[in-house]
């Protein structure tokens, strides 16, 4: 008996990796990209878990228990791996997976200052990002199946509608409440929701807005909570992105196999950018640059006369070679209109 890898999922994060405004994975055509040996050098010191929690919800750890199946961290994320026999050259699960089986994980930020230097939507929003093998209905046609887009940016293309935000929790909350021997507490979101849809005295249209409502303040408890969104991999996916082979010659005797090859996906968080305000507290004056720039941990940005215009200057006569311009930290970040500032004081 062996255990297999069913999937192995990496997550990067620019801000980490990054050395100044040189990429460790580039965003743009004319971005600088660190070299090979810079990138393993970079991950050398690099722990995902450092910033991140991955939280497998009620139903997963249970298809954990049931089926043999190991979760393992590692510096870059997790592991998932099942318990296998030989059959020929191939391994198949000792206990066979349902094929509705979905693994549930939460992605939540411990570090308070992780929306100041990551480029994910604000935290007022209702939405929230989902990484699978399965679209969710009538979400918009540019979402991104994980299998498609391997090593992937974290952007638009996995953020979720609000409508399927709500349906998402719902799901998962719904799951996790109705597992076998499970206490649906007073006021989970499953006794809320059955409460309003038992309630004589309200239409189906109030029902749905409260119902919505309630949805609703649940995305935002989660997200003061650092909820950032979900990675939700089905057994089996869509467009037959799978995470077993299965052999259905014989519908009485479906077989399962684990794949040759481990799917692995890696997911890569954006590291912000920044108009840098520089505050000089000796003459009260202001400096801003006149573009935005790389927010990273490692390196440095050089700032130089020409990165400020005269209407980023306060006074306008001031002279930026007066001064000496440190990179900033990401302690203060301020959003003004549509645009963030870091605010650096020299």
């Amino acid at each position: 008996m062996f255990y297999k890898a069913l999937f192995n999922i990496n997550i990067h994060h620019g801000y980490f990796l990054d050395s100044g405004d040189h990429k460790f994975l580039p965003i743009d055509e004319d971005d600088n990209e660190l070299s090979a040996i810079e990138k393993e050098k970079a991950l050398i010191p690099y722990d995902v878990h450092e910033y991140l929690k991955v939280t497998p919800s009620k139903t997963t750890q249970s298809i954990c228990k049931n089926h043999r199946v190991l979760l393992r961290p590692h510096k870059q994320g997790f592991r998932v791996l099942v318990e296998t026999q030989e059959d020929g050259d191939k391994y198949t699960p000792i206990i066979p997976f349902n094929d509705t089986a979905v693994f549930t994980f939460e992605v939540r930020a411990k570090d308070s200052y992780f929306h100041n230097y990551t480029d994910v939507i604000d935290i007022s929003k209702n939405r929230c990002y989902l990484f699978s093998n399965v679209v969710p209905d009538d979400q918009i046609v540019a979402f991104e199946n994980i299998f498609e887009n391997n090593g992937g940016l974290i952007d638009k293309r996995f953020l979720l509608k609000n409508s399927e935000t709500r349906d998402l929790l719902r799901t998962i909350a719904t799951e996790d409440a109705f597992l076998p021997s499970t206490t649906i507490e007073q006021f989970s979101i499953i006794n809320v929701i059955e409460h309003i849809e038992v309630d004589e005295t309200l239409t189906e249209t109030q029902k749905e807005n409260h119902i919505k409502k309630a949805l609703n303040e649940l995305i935002q408890e989660k997200k003061k909570k650092g909820i950032i969104g979900y990675i939700r991999l089905s057994i089996k996916g869509d467009d037959d992105n799978n995470l077993l082979e299965f052999d259905e010659t014989d519908p009485k005797n479906i077989l399962q196999y684990t794949l040759e090859t481990t799917p692995e996906f890696t997911l890569s968080f954006i590291n912000k950018k920044t108009f840098w305000r520089y505050i000089s507290l000796s003459d009260n004056a202001m400096l801003t640059t006149n573009s935005t720039k790389w927010s990273a941990k490692n390196g440095f940005i050089e700032i130089k006369t020409e990165d400020f215009d005269a209407d980023g200057l306060d006074p306008v006569d001031t002279n930026p070679e007066d001064y000496v311009f440190p990179n900033p930290t990401v302690t203060t970040v301020k959003k003004e209109d549509d645009d963030y500032y870091s605010e650096i004081f020299i």
